[in-house]
């Protein structure tokens, strides 16, 4: 939806709400603010877990993508990004080592993944962040999820609700290093006597980034709108973000990080031009007080230009653009019930879409004439069943999930054989499900367990191994199953304590691989494709906790950490010459990882916080070469927050305070016949301020 229709639609919502005036007696409305979201987990579910609220969120943001959040407050996760800020610019994370195409990502239920490519795109939205009202991380397969695999984890985003925000203006600003600067403006309505509530915001937000010529420059724009009746509800979300980055996707060899960290190797004329929007309408119906039915349609969609500078054969340089277009039009609609009858408790959904995708290459400055142009089409369908039962102090949980995916692909036909036939259509049936139990063994500890099994398809990149469909990849797309699907086996388990001193979740996993895709296929090197194959086996297990315990009424400790141990039983590339590989560590996995935080509250109104994250060694390939790994690194970070009055709140964040040299991602290449260690290196010591002002 163009940004035109948006504002129209939010000035109509807030114009509505003015209509009405403020009622600070207003009756409790059921339901509100209750959003029914089938993707969440309850807090007794037998599943890995974790729930950020809306005041730590509010503490750690200063304008930062939702992974560089998370990975300060959550265990097992590792967020990186290419122009080193740990802000914006293209960005990514990994889960229990697992990479973000396997993590499914939903926003009030809503699926946020690029259905086909299955990645999210954070940079796209800059500021969701400051839109949140609740996330919950589940690790493993968890429970059922609309839209991409759950295979590694979900992440659920809750936004907050108009309805419960206070009526009046609010204005953020954040400046700091790298050229960083923000500003966002904020207005809500508050809740009506006529039951309107409106919220907008616009955010500009820009940075240098770290690295040489990695900026970025974007705005966004949200808006939240709800009418409450007696027992129903009605609620308008509304995402549009624009953002032009300068590219810095290639990693650099490790003796010229040492050299000069701010290395970037693609060229200064890189860069992009990129929209990502999504509006969803949500209805809600409470039958009684156990009861309800949620529906909602949506409609994403992201495109842009993607320019990157080749050198040509007579070595001068060519820029080429990548553009694409998304359309993601969808539906799902859920039903609870706490107690269907002898106390079972029922939550049932159906969810489908249709996801879209225009790929095409030119040649700048001719980009109306594409020298490469094709189709994607995905379509899904999907129902689940989550039935809870209470016996005593145990409760039962069992769930099943059936997911039908179809793929097709419309070629450009200058690309492949005269006379090839329309390619079959690529489909899954899968069937998906998990059974645990937690049991009460006193009202402040409990013991859990789980077992589920999910599939996951394989992504256009698994099946194509690059950007285009041609005659190097064309017999994967004749034949479906030549790169199969994946499974994973998950067992998890734990226990839960909460008390008057905080809170301690401890939880082990177990999680068996089948099938995973990785890309040891043939390279063929004239049409830049690297074809995937499939590991028949891998394990990965572990411990992770997460922790908030107070040692003193005005001091606290927060502390998350995973021991973590990946491995593939065996495998052979075909794209090197090391034969057959057995029991060796997965790569961009550490064994070891932690956050740990102290914050004391001296005095009111005065917040103090020192942290620090510390990431195991990580393999950059499947060889376990020694030398090739990313080296442990631990970083040390600062807050001081003071809340000046009601109206003004500063925090002062200061990272990296002893200004280590380190890397979260990173990669391998050959240069005459010898491997090099490349590094995504971060940012060194650096500073932000934000300050928040409500008139």
């Amino acid at each position: 939806m163009p940004p035109i229709y948006v504002a129209a639609v939010a000035a109509l919502f807030v114009y509505a709400s003015a209509a009405g005036q403020t009622d600070s007696t207003s009756k409790s409305y059921r339901g509100s603010p209750v959003v029914v979201t089938a993707t969440r987990a309850a807090a007794t579910d037998p599943v890995a877990q974790s729930t950020i609220d809306a005041a730590t969120l509010r503490t750690a943001f200063v304008g930062q993508d939702p992974q560089f959040l998370l990975e300060r407050l959550t265990p097992s996760l590792v967020a990186w990004s290419e122009a080193g800020t740990g802000f914006s610019n293209y960005g990514s994370f990994r889960l229990r080592g697992i990479d973000q195409t396997r993590v499914n990502v939903t926003l009030n239920g809503t699926p946020l993944n690029d259905m086909i490519d299955q990645g999210v795109f954070f940079s796209n939205i800059t500021d969701l962040g400051n839109s949140l009202r609740s996330v919950q991380v589940q690790r493993g397969v968890g429970t059922a999820s609309n839209g991409t695999a759950s295979f590694a984890g979900s992440i659920d985003l809750e936004t907050a609700n108009a309805a419960q925000q206070q009526s009046g203006a609010a204005v953020q600003v954040s400046a700091g290093s790298f050229g960083l600067r923000r500003l966002s403006a904020e207005v809500s309505s508050g809740l009506q006597s006529n039951g309107l509530a409106a919220t907008a915001r616009f955010t500009t937000f820009a940075t240098d980034g770290f690295r040489n010529h990695s900026g970025t420059n974007t705005s966004s724009f949200f808006f939240s709108g709800s009418w409450q009746g007696a027992s129903d509800v009605l609620r308008l979300t509304a995402l549009v973000g624009s953002t032009q980055n300068q590219l810095a996707y290639l990693a650099v060899p490790r003796q010229d990080v040492e050299r000069d960290a701010r290395t970037n190797l693609n060229n200064p004329n890189d860069r992009d031009d990129f929209g990502q929007h999504l509006v969803q309408l949500q209805h809600t119906h409470f039958f009684d007080d156990g009861s309800a039915l949620q529906s909602t349609a949506y409609y994403g969609g992201a495109g842009g230009d993607f320019f990157v500078t080749f050198p040509d054969e007579s070595q001068a340089l060519s820029q080429l653009n990548y553009p694409l277009r998304n359309d993601h039009v969808g539906a799902y609609t859920t039903y609870m019930n706490n107690d269907v009858g002898g106390g079972i408790g029922l939550t049932a959904g159906l969810h489908a879409y249709t996801f879209r995708r225009r790929n095409e290459e030119s040649l700048q400055p001719d980009r109306a004439t594409p020298y490469y142009s094709d189709r994607t089409t995905k379509n899904e369908m999907s129902a689940f069943v989550k039935l809870r039962k209470a016996l005593g102090s145990l409760q039962l949980n069992a769930e099943v999930q059936s997911r039908y995916v179809a793929m097709t692909f419309s070629p450009d036909v200058r690309f492949i054989p005269q006379g090839e036939p329309a390619f079959p259509t690529h489909d899954w049936l899968f069937v998906n499900g998990l059974v645990g139990a937690e049991w009460a063994l006193t009202d402040d500890l409990s013991l859990w367990a789980s077992v589920g099994v999910t599939h996951r398809e394989p992504t256009r990149f698994d099946l194509l191994g690059g950007t285009q469909i041609n005659e190097a990849n064309i017999n994967v797309i004749r034949r479906p199953g030549t790169v199969r699907h994946e499974r994973v086996t998950d067992v998890e388990y734990g226990l839960r304590h909460r008390s008057f001193w905080g809170t301690v979740a401890v939880n082990g996993f177990f999680m068996r691989f089948a099938d995973e895709i990785a890309p040891i296929g043939q390279f063929i090197e004239q049409q830049f494709v690297q074809l995937r194959k499939n590991v028949p086996a891998s394990t990965r297990l572990g411990v992770e906790v997460d922790a908030t315990v107070s040692v003193h009424e005005n001091v606290r400790i927060v502390a998350s950490g995973t021991a973590m141990r990946a491995s593939i039983d065996e495998y052979s590339p075909e794209n090197a010459d090391v034969g057959t590989l057995r029991n060796v560590a997965a790569v961009l996995t550490p064994s070891v990882l932690g956050n740990v935080a102290v914050v004391a509250t001296p005095f009111e109104g005065l917040d103090v916080e020192v942290s620090a994250r510390h990431l195991g060694a990580m393999w950059l390939e499947l060889t376990n070469d020694a030398t090739m790994q990313l080296p442990a690194s631990t970083v040390l970070n600062a807050r001081l927050g003071y809340v000046l009055s009601n109206a003004i709140r500063a925090n002062l964040h200061l990272y990296n305070v002893f200004d280590a040299l380190y890397a979260t991602n990173g990669a391998t290449d050959t240069v005459d016949g010898r491997l090099r260690a490349l590094w995504f290196v971060q940012a060194p010591r650096s500073v932000v301020i934000a300050v928040e002002v409500r008139p």
